[in-house]
């Protein structure tokens, strides 16, 4: 009776486990997930910082400023005073205006090439840069400011050997009021070669010369007061008593002071 129990249970565990040619139990496994069910983590993308928009910087527009560096051409505005063509040049030295210090005064209304534009409005800073050795009485090259040959202040380098208002080869400020030279002229030697940069500053109604002898280093040599209204201004050379001689100006440039 055991022996059968024995082998009924056998044949029962090879029925369920399929080795007797029965249908295999089939075993559950755990259901898969849904796409519902699976949720996808996004990537996180750090979020883009904006750079800080700064408005533009207005830029400050001087209605003054002129510059001629006087290549190839004058440029637009220029007015020669009494020109003689055969004494002037932009070719002579390229990139330099050259004129002839030919005889003449600025005071006497007889003096050639006097170059002139319109005078800025309110208080301004004319510059250049002159190459020039006078070596005879009274040769004279520089800047001027001009209401007529009446009113006028000149400043730039000049000889003069008179025993009182002279320095011989040196920086003066000569200015006429109603036609007469107004002393003192402020006369200063001047030997830091040919090279000199000259400054006429004009602020209200007063008339101060710096010069340097690089552009850099500027040093005050003195001024006049004056109630003449500024007509134009330009650069001269002149009051020449003996064979022209050349002075070349490398630039004229003007600058508000307001």
């Amino acid at each position: 009776m055991k022996l059968k129990l024995t082998l009924l249970s056998s044949m029962l565990f090879l029925l369920a486990c399929g080795l007797l040619g029965g249908t295999p139990t089939e075993m559950a496994l755990p259901p898969s997930p849904t796409a519902e069910q699976t949720t996808i983590q996004p990537t996180q993308v750090p979020p883009t910082i904006q750079p800080t928009q700064v408005p533009p910087t207005e830029a400050i527009i001087d209605p003054n400023y002129f510059r001629d560096d006087f290549n190839i051409k004058l440029e637009s505005d220029w007015q020669w005073l009494r020109e003689d063509p055969s004494q002037w040049s932009l070719t002579t030295v390229p990139g330099v205006l050259q004129i002839n210090v030919l005889s003449g005064h600025v005071s006497a209304d007889d003096l050639p090439n006097i170059l002139l534009r319109p005078a800025p409005q309110g208080d301004f800073q004319l510059e250049t840069k002159l190459t020039f050795q006078p070596v005879a009485n009274f040769q004279f090259a520089g800047i001027v400011i001009y209401q007529s040959p009446l009113d006028l202040i000149q400043v730039g380098r000049a000889y003069c050997d008179l025993p009182t208002t002279c320095a011989g080869d040196g920086l003066y400020i000569d200015y006429y009021q109603n036609g007469n030279l107004i002393l003192p002229n402020f006369a200063r030697a001047y030997t830091e070669g040919e090279i000199v940069y000259l400054r006429l500053i004009h602020e209200s109604d007063t008339y101060t010369l710096q010069s340097s002898p690089d552009g850099i280093t500027w040093t005050l040599r003195g001024g006049q007061v004056s109630a003449m209204i500024p007509q134009q201004v330009g650069l001269v050379a002149g009051q020449n008593e003996t064979d022209p001689i050349p002075a070349l100006f490398d630039y004229f440039e003007i600058k508000s002071l307001e």
